[in-house]
C-alpha cells in the first residue's frame, strides 16, 4: 500500500518538472523561433539574387559574344585585307589565263570568303576545253585552280570542221595548228557547236580501226589519216598522200584486218602501185593497182 502512494507521488511530480521545463522551453524559443524563421527568408532571397545575377552576367556574355561574331563577320567580309589579289591557275596547256578569265569572269578583287567556289568551279567545268577542275583558297587572299585539258584527238567535218577529244567532244572550229590529226567525214550532227559530244560507235571503230591499220608496215611512211563513212555498211580509209584508199564493212572489222594483213604479204613490193584495197565484199578482197604505174611497169 506504501508502495502505490510512492509511485503516484513520483508520477505526480514527475509530470509538474516535465511541464515546468515545457514552459521554459517555449519562452526562451520563442523570439529565437522567431529569428530563425526570419533568417531562413533571408536565406531564400540570397539565393534568388545569386541566381539573377547569374543569368543577367551570361545574357550580358553571350550578347557581347554576338556581337563580337556579328563584328568579325562584318570585317572579314568587307576588309580589303581578305580581297583576293592573285589567281593561280595550274595545267594550262593550250589555254591561257586571259581565255579562262574572260569565260568565268572577274575574280581579282572579290572578298575571298563570299567567292562560291562551286560556282567557279562548275564556270570552268563547262569551257569545252576542261575535262576536269579543282579549286581552292589560299589565304588570305589567293586562288588555286587546277584544271585537266582534253586532248585534241581528230578532226570531224559537220557544218564545219571541228576538232574533237578522244571522248569525241568538240573543242572548236579547226585551226593550222591540229591539221595533221586525222579527219572524218560523212557524219552529221545537230546543231554541233563546241562541247557537244558528237561520238558515236561508227566514228570510234573507225578511228581504232584507222590505228590499227596504221601500224602495219605498209603505212608507215603514208599513214591514213582521212576516214570517210559512206553509209552504216561501208568505212573507205585514205592515205595522207590520197593515192590509196581501203575499203571494208564495219561489222567485218577484224575479219577485213586479217585480210588486208594476208593481201600485203602477198603482194609484196608491188604495194607501193596499189590504189585501192576493197574488203567490204565477204570471202573475196578487190586489189585495184595505179593506172600510171601499171603503165609504167608494162614498159619495163
Amino acid at each position: 500500500m506504501d508502495l502505490a502512494v510512492l509511485e503516484q507521488k513520483n508520477l505526480a511530480n514527475a509530470w509538474r518538472q516535465a511541464q515546468a521545463r515545457q514552459r521554459k522551453s517555449r519562452k526562451k524559443s520563442g523570439p529565437v523561433g522567431r529569428r530563425s524563421k526570419q533568417g531562413k527568408n533571408d536565406f531564400d532571397l540570397d539565393k534568388f539574387l545569386k541566381i539573377l545575377a547569374t543569368g543577367v552576367a551570361k545574357a550580358i556574355l553571350i550578347a557581347a559574344c554576338s556581337f563580337g561574331v556579328f563584328a568579325s563577320y562584318r570585317f572579314i567580309n568587307s576588309s580589303l585585307y581578305f580581297n583576293i589579289n592573285k589567281v593561280n591557275l595550274l595545267g594550262l596547256q593550250r589555254l591561257s589565263t586571259k581565255d579562262l578569265t574572260s569565260w568565268v569572269g572577274p575574280i581579282i578583287g572579290k572578298n575571298i570568303f563570299q567567292l562560291d567556289l562551286n560556282q567557279v568551279s562548275q564556270k570552268l567545268a563547262e569551257h569545252p576545253w576542261v575535262q576536269a577542275v579543282s579549286a581552292r583558297r589560299v589565304f588570305p587572299q589567293s586562288l588555286y585552280i587546277e584544271l585537266k585539258e582534253r586532248i585534241p584527238f581528230a578532226r570531224v567535218q559537220l557544218d564545219q570542221v571541228y576538232v574533237m577529244d578522244n571522248y569525241g567532244v568538240l573543242l572548236g572550229p579547226e585551226e593550222g595548228k591540229f591539221n595533221e590529226l586525222p579527219l572524218v567525214t560523212g557524219i552529221s550532227a545537230k546543231n554541233p557547236r563546241p562541247g557537244n559530244n558528237v561520238a558515236d560507235e561508227r566514228i570510234i571503230r573507225g578511228l581504232k580501226t584507222m590505228y590499227y591499220i596504221n601500224l602495219l608496215p605498209m603505212f608507215e611512211n603514208n599513214p591514213i589519216d582521212t576516214v570517210r563513212i559512206s553509209n552504216r555498211s561501208r568505212v573507205t580509209f585514205v592515205t595522207h598522200n590520197g593515192n590509196m584508199e581501203v575499203h571494208m564493212r564495219p561489222e567485218m572489222a577484224q575479219e577485213s584486218f586479217k585480210n588486208l594483213m594476208l593481201v600485203l604479204g602477198t603482194i609484196g613490193e608491188d604495194e607501193k602501185n596499189l590504189s585501192s584495197i576493197d574488203l567490204s565484199f565477204k570471202n573475196k578482197v578487190v586489189v585495184k593497182h595505179n593506172k600510171k604505174n601499171q603503165k609504167q611497169f608494162r614498159k619495163n
